[in-house]
């Protein structure tokens, strides 16, 4: 909930107008498009109108926010549906030391020892239940960070005081989190460092908590619905994969055509300063599994030049996964790029200091995301993180490999130029591994299932809690395919799970990236899929197509490798294994 959305109203007062209009038009039997729970140690219902009115400009129409009574943190860890209602999708749970330990804190600040230790062991158990919640229940779970407490009866000017309290708050945070480490799908409000960000003397209404206990005035309710709005927004909207960079006076001062090498700002002092810190930022997103790829009017060799002469350069070529550098239309560039890296235009963000080139390309595509570099330069490495736009995006290690990924399949490009198409396939040398998921890859399964469109025969879309479920049913199998060749690893690319019964195996979802396709690995994985089923002693196996405006290019997948189509059943396909099964191609090594 940042700066790409202009629309979005600005002040606490305006959103509780828009919330308020929103609820008196709406229709008392709507069941709403999102469910959200609230459960705080503290009065928490301002912060409904602030997160259901960020919800409204993020494109829900009638988000549901409900509250659990004042307090009641560990029965809604207990019994989310009871509590909460049994379509709550995401369960936000807030709280403070000073409200869920009041008393043992008030013995603490008067030197008693044990009290500390009772509190980091209910903060210890607090944790617990919240990790048992998210592996047990199919909503998104949502906790905060314990803030440092502050507020009536605490002196922090007082060095004893403060010193004392910070020491508790430092292992609290650390008891917490060790608590919470079973459950890394957890998504964290960082109520700690949004309290500090404002200022506890700002944030902090004394007459308000008074009267009902509510702890914070209005600027920092939006704070906190902003984090909330995040969270729910996350859950459906896919997040960028590619930042598209102009170079002049983007991620360097000045013209590199007409100011030179020399010329250019870039460096310790300022301005050069703002764009080697923005650098800096780009660097980072990189590493996390976001790809840079450059669309620059100018000299390639020039553009080249900076890169690998100037000493003030954080990023490499290395870095960047694609470039395009010529004088044609930038729209013509980001359509390049997007091709190139098999994504969306919707999947890329567009930074560039012009008007005129985010207007071109805007126009071109009313998708694409696009920043413009601000005229406070001082600003500059602050424009990627307020946009918003790549918090609280899960990361998985083939997202780390990106930029690599996408190299290695422009070297397998040009290979194909020089080969026909079988010696390019045998030339690759193509390993498929074929393995069960485990916790360490739910979250790049989860990705696929969501974001897999062409190559999916079902498209059915589920989210971790839900995969995880099913890794562990005994009545299904989720399993997984990894992918190589001599260029590289392409990592977890092909998803299927597989419903088990008496005397058939069903295949419920069977998806693959496009970046494997056309190279037989599709064969391979259902070739171990069809070996698993014989294994188990069933004598069939059943595969269902359900048809979209985008997977029409897998109707035939199945009767392709010889299932029979059910005429009583559109859609289903059977295979008899005790008549044979698929083979895996003869250029692929399959291993178990």
């Amino acid at each position: 909930m940042g700066a790409e959305s202009g629309s979005v109203p600005r002040t606490p007062r305006e959103h509780q107008r828009r919330w308020l209009q929103h609820r008196k038009q709406r229709e008392t039997e709507s069941r709403g498009d999102v469910s959200v729970g609230v459960a705080a140690s503290f009065t928490a219902e301002p912060v409904e109108a602030q997160a259901g009115a960020l919800l409204l400009d993020a494109g829900f129409t009638d988000p549901q926010i409900h509250f659990a009574d004042y307090n009641q943190l560990h029965q809604v860890c207990l019994d989310p549906t009871a509590m909460l209602g049994e379509d709550v999708e995401v369960v936000v749970l807030l709280w403070r030391i000073e409200d869920v330990f009041e008393q043992p804190l008030a013995r603490y600040l008067a030197g008693d020892d044990a009290a500390g230790t009772e509190i980091l062991d209910g903060v210890a158990e607090l944790a617990s239940l919240v990790a048992n919640l998210d592996s047990t229940s199919k909503a998104t779970t949502c906790a905060s960070t314990p803030p440092h407490p502050g507020g009536w009866g605490i002196d922090l000017r007082d060095v004893v005081t403060s010193l004392r309290v910070g020491r508790l708050h430092r292992e609290a945070v650390s008891a917490w989190l060790d608590g919470l480490a079973s459950a890394p799908f957890v998504e964290i409000v960082d109520l700690d460092a949004l309290q500090r960000l404002a200022g506890e003397s700002q944030v902090f209404d004394t007459q308000k908590w008074a009267m009902y206990r509510q702890p914070y005035r209005g600027d920092f309710w939006l704070e906190l619905g902003a984090q909330i709005a995040e969270v729910v927004v996350r859950r459906t909207t896919p997040p960028p994969k590619c930042i598209v960079l102009d170079c002049d006076n983007t991620l360097w001062g000045g013209i590199v055509g007409e100011d030179g090498l020399g010329g250019l700002q870039l460096g310790d002092t300022f301005p050069g300063r703002a764009f080697q810190a923005f650098q800096h930022e780009l660097q980072t997103l990189k590493s996390r599994g976001f790809m840079l790829a450059l669309a620059t009017k100018n000299s390639e060799a020039e553009v080249l030049d900076v890169f690998e002469r100037h000493e003030g350069m954080v990023l490499t070529l290395a870095d960047i996964a694609t470039r395009q550098i010529h004088w044609q239309p930038k729209s013509e560039s980001i359509r390049a790029i997007a091709a190139e890296l098999n994504i969306g235009v919707d999947s890329l963000v567009f930074v560039d200091d012009s008007p005129f080139e985010i207007a071109e390309v805007s126009a071109a595509f009313p998708e694409l995301r696009c920043l413009q570099v601000p005229e406070e330069l001082a600003e500059l490495p602050f424009l990627l993180s307020e946009s918003g736009l790549f918090r609280r995006v899960r990361i998985s290690g083939e997202d780390r490999q990106r930029t690599e990924m996408m190299q290695s399949e422009a070297k397998r490009r040009t290979q194909l130029k020089t080969m026909d198409r079988p010696q390019f396939l045998a030339s690759l040398e193509l390993r498929v591994i074929f393995s069960s998921v485990s916790d360490d890859h739910v979250t790049r399964v989860a990705q696929l299932t969501n974001k897999t469109n062409q190559f999916n025969v079902t498209t059915i879309r589920r989210d971790e809690s839900q995969i995880r479920q099913l890794v562990q049913s005994p009545a299904h199998d989720v399993w997984a395919i990894q992918v190589s060749d001599r260029f590289g690893d392409y990592g977890i690319v092909g998803v299927a799970i597989v419903d088990h019964g008496a005397d058939a195996s069903t295949i419920d979802t069977f998806l693959m990236s496009c970046r494997v396709l056309g190279r037989g690995v599709e064969t391979a994985f259902l070739t171990a899929i069809a070996d698993d089923a014989v294994a188990r002693g069933v004598t069939s196996l059943v595969g269902h197509y359900e048809a979209t405006r985008k997977n029409g290019q897998v109707a035939t997948f199945y009767a392709d490798h010889g299932f029979e189509a059910d005429s009583a059943f559109p859609g289903l396909f059977r295979l008899d294994l005790r008549e044979g099964r698929p083979q895996t191609p003869a250029h692929i090594t399959l291993a178990r």
